[in-house]
């Protein structure tokens, strides 16, 4: 198929793509300005990436928003990333919605003050179709907090196989991630999707997040379909 950048992708694209959105502070260090202000342009960023991967056909995009060792972060950025939740998740749901997607969020938001943890339940409650794209958003998320949360629940109820902690994942109505980018040069998970990107495609690139486009994207994409899945079968 043919990308909006004009790249040609064959056939295999992706159901589920996850995203570490990387490199907002350096991207305002790097222009004098605080880090706040690039958060503020890595928010900017999310529909636009978004708004392409779902041109393509993939039918779940998720985001790695807010980590649980963010809030280890100093108590000014802190603030700053939860009032910037607080301010741009409503208008960001709206231009999703939009777009035919729902949202989801994955991580453990009871961490959010009573008003942004509101602010997500009315997000999700929002009626679309059975089979719309969903933009899965982690907020307050650790992969091997995730792992552990879900053991427990299985060991509660007895059952401590493969299927019971897959259905108590966060994720459990959503795909495995067919692929993982990073972007802002790192080359690590950074606890985003431990368990779920056992077999997924990993992507990284030096472009800081704000600056992240479709272009980019799409080249990713048309490495994405000329790769072998074998799932470690041959």
């Amino acid at each position: 198929m043919k990308s909006n950048s004009g790249s040609e992708v064959s056939g295999k694209v992706p159901v589920h793509v996850g995203i570490i959105m990387d490199g907002n502070r350096r991207w305002a260090k790097k222009r004098l300005l605080p880090s706040a202000a690039g958060h503020r342009a890595g928010g900017k960023n999310i529909v636009p990436v978004v708004k392409y991967a779902l041109s393509y056909g993939v039918k779940v995009v998720s985001l790695y928003v807010f980590s649980t060792e963010n809030a280890g972060r100093s108590e000014a950025e802190v603030n700053a990333l939860i009032d910037l939740i607080r301010k741009q998740s409503g208008p960001m749901a709206e231009e999703l919605f939009k777009m035919g997607a729902r949202v989801m969020y994955s991580g453990d938001r009871t961490y959010f003050p009573d008003d942004v943890q509101k602010i997500m339940a009315d997000v999700e409650k929002q009626i679309t179709a059975p089979d719309a794209p969903i933009v899965n958003l982690a907020m307050n998320y650790s992969g091997r907090s995730e792992i552990l949360h879900a053991c427990k629940l299985a060991a509660e109820i007895g059952d401590v196989t493969a299927k019971s902690i897959e259905s108590a994942l966060y994720t459990a109505t959503i795909p495995d991630p067919d692929m993982i980018i990073r972007t802002g040069g790192e080359k690590r998970l950074s606890n985003f999707m431990l368990y779920q990107a056992a077999y997924s495609e990993l992507f990284f690139t030096d472009t800081l997040w704000p600056d992240f486009d479709g272009k980019e994207l799409s080249a990713m994409f048309v490495e994405f379909s000329h790769r072998t899945r074998r799932f470690g079968k041959s």
